[in-house]
């Protein structure tokens, strides 16, 4: 967690620049980096960075499972996430273990959203911060990612939006998620995975 903080860090001191975009490129404009990175792109640079063996894992889950060539999954995308999320289990991954929203999340865990209405079923994907509140119904979470929307609590101002940190609030239905509120106005209707990141 300690490099997405650093990454936060930087950019409330406008050391980073970021925006929202599917590009997921990271350069240099001046003296400063710019981040224009999607959701599954911080994600999985902040893998690559930190833990390029669990990344791995997700590649390798995709090329056995996914039907089209090997050379033709360039990138990670939030529903991959879920469907490897899916997959895992503790004799399966090496790097990863799966949970259910029944368990309290904690720093560092990642949640994989699907829109079940929408083809190509493409969601979001997050890092947990931290849980705040849970009930039987409702589970509220700080979490850090890239998104086009801001969230509860979220420092993002600008309409490019990028990597930023916020709270969301997930709706529960038999221990599973089936809806997400992101803010006041964006209320959703997701489907979720969860999985930890295994110490080292």
């Amino acid at each position: 967690m300690n490099y997405l903080y650093k990454i936060l860090k930087l950019i409330k001191c406008d050391k980073i620049k970021t925006k929202y975009s599917h590009h997921n490129l990271i350069y240099k404009r001046g003296k400063k980096f710019v981040f224009s990175v999607d959701c599954s792109g911080l994600v999985e640079f902040w893998l690559k960075k930190t833990n390029p063996k669990a990344r791995g894992e997700v590649y390798n889950f995709l090329y056995e499972n996914r039907t089209v060539d090997k050379s033709q999954i360039k990138r990670l995308f939030s529903f991959d996430f879920y469907d490897f999320f899916n997959f895992i289990g503790d004799d399966k991954c090496s790097c990863w273990q799966k949970l259910s929203f029944n368990e309290k999340l904690k720093s560092g865990d990642i949640i994989a959203f699907i829109n079940p209405n929408k083809k190509g079923r493409y969601g979001h994907v997050a890092v947990v911060e931290k849980e705040l509140y849970r009930d039987v119904n409702k589970i509220v979470v700080k979490i850090i990612d890239s998104s086009q929307i801001k969230h509860f609590d979220d420092f993002r101002q600008t309409k490019k939006m990028g990597i930023g940190c916020g709270i969301i609030e997930l709706y529960m239905n038999d221990e599973k998620v089936n809806y997400v509120c992101y803010c006041p106005d964006e209320i959703k209707e997701r489907f979720a995975n969860v999985a930890r990141l295994k110490k080292k």
